[in-house]
């Protein structure tokens, strides 16, 4: 474990034990509940918290000239201090390195570090998971780059990241989500999967939650079935994209009413009905509405998370009994905004 650690450190960052409230949230829930009714903080975009542009220019000969480091980063925290903060959701974005051997990390086409691998920092969750048994590790998987390698040799180097041992002791291949007690995901992580294994045999299809079909690109309300099970769907607000007039106040406002909008319709539901999942995330590069300042605002406007906790706290959204992930970014440029959609 040491090793891996070591090689992840680019990714997870250095191990930070954890020693305050947001260590062991998920102890006050009692065992049966439903991990579907549960409100949990997480990360878009997880693994771009230390992307630079001394980054972009270490790996020019791979990617060639590309965006604005500030474009692709969503993150100022690492893995190991975005656990320690609370989140427990974490959107991982893959493919291969140019290697075409190792799984690394990716933000669309800017490479995040290439001595990271998957593998290496999913001992990462494990240690966390290993020191927090009482907590659940949810993690969307997608394969953001497809440079490198064939759709088959990168389905199944996911598939045996994801199921060989040491995986295999803390991943469940479980598919289903609606019917799941926390006390059967305890110390576990939940794979919500966002890649095709359509090329594997069907005995090694049944890998985590498929939301791989019918993920619709920057919508602000839609649902797929991830399962053939009624209850098995997932509602999910994914407006990254975000429109509207110029200017960053009515670029945010609209970011914040489709968040906003999602969070209060998930509280409306009954238990164990559906997935929710909202992204609170979002920019419009055109306009330089970098992520950062969609999530924290300027001197002058508020962001999205300063206004979504207030909504949490004192506005609309107080009292709501919330359920679903609701992923951001910049979560730290606002204290209190775990806390908030925790409570």
């Amino acid at each position: 474990m040491t090793a891996a650690l070591k090689r992840g450190a680019g990714i997870l960052g250095s191990y930070e034990k954890c020693n305050t409230k947001t260590c062991s949230w998920m102890s006050k829930y009692p065992d049966n509940t439903l991990i579907t009714d549960m409100s949990i903080p997480g990360t878009h975009d997880t693994a771009t918290w230390d992307y630079t542009e001394l980054t972009q220019l270490r790996y020019i000969k791979s990617t060639g000239w590309i965006n604005p480091a500030i474009i692709y980063r969503c993150q100022s925290t690492s893995i190991f201090q975005q656990l320690n903060a609370g989140n427990r959701a974490f959107d991982l974005r893959v493919g291969f390195a140019p290697n075409g051997k190792d799984l690394i990390f990716y933000h669309s086409e800017a490479i995040l570090n290439l001595d990271a691998r998957l593998d290496d920092v999913l001992y990462g969750f494990y240690r966390f998971l290993d020191e927090n048994p009482t907590e659940t590790v949810l993690l969307s998987v997608k394969v953001e780059n497809s440079t490198f390698g064939t759709t088959q040799q990168i389905q199944q180097k996911l598939y045996t990241v994801l199921t060989a041992p040491p995986a295999s002791s803390y991943i469940t291949t479980t598919t289903s989500l609606s019917s799941k007690p926390l006390s059967t995901l305890r110390g576990k992580i939940a794979i919500l999967r966002r890649f095709s294994v359509d090329t594997l045999p069907s005995s090694r299809q049944a890998l985590g939650l498929d939301l791989s079909n019918g993920w619709n690109d920057n919508d602000p309300d839609f649902s797929l079935a991830y399962s053939s099970t009624p209850a098995e769907v997932a509602h999910i607000e994914d407006y990254y994209e975000v429109g509207g007039p110029i200017g960053v106040y009515p670029h945010v406002t609209s970011k914040y009413n489709v968040t906003t909008s999602h969070i209060a319709k998930a509280a409306t539901k009954g238990e164990g009905e559906g997935l929710y999942i909202t992204f609170a995330s979002g920019e419009q590069d055109y306009q330089l509405i970098v992520p950062r300042i969609m999530a924290s605002g300027n001197i002058l406007i508020k962001g999205v998370n300063g206004r979504l906790k207030d909504w949490l706290v004192s506005g609309k959204g107080k009292g709501l009994k919330k359920k679903g992930i609701i992923f951001t970014d910049w979560y730290a440029d606002t204290p209190g905004l775990i806390d908030a959609i925790i409570a």
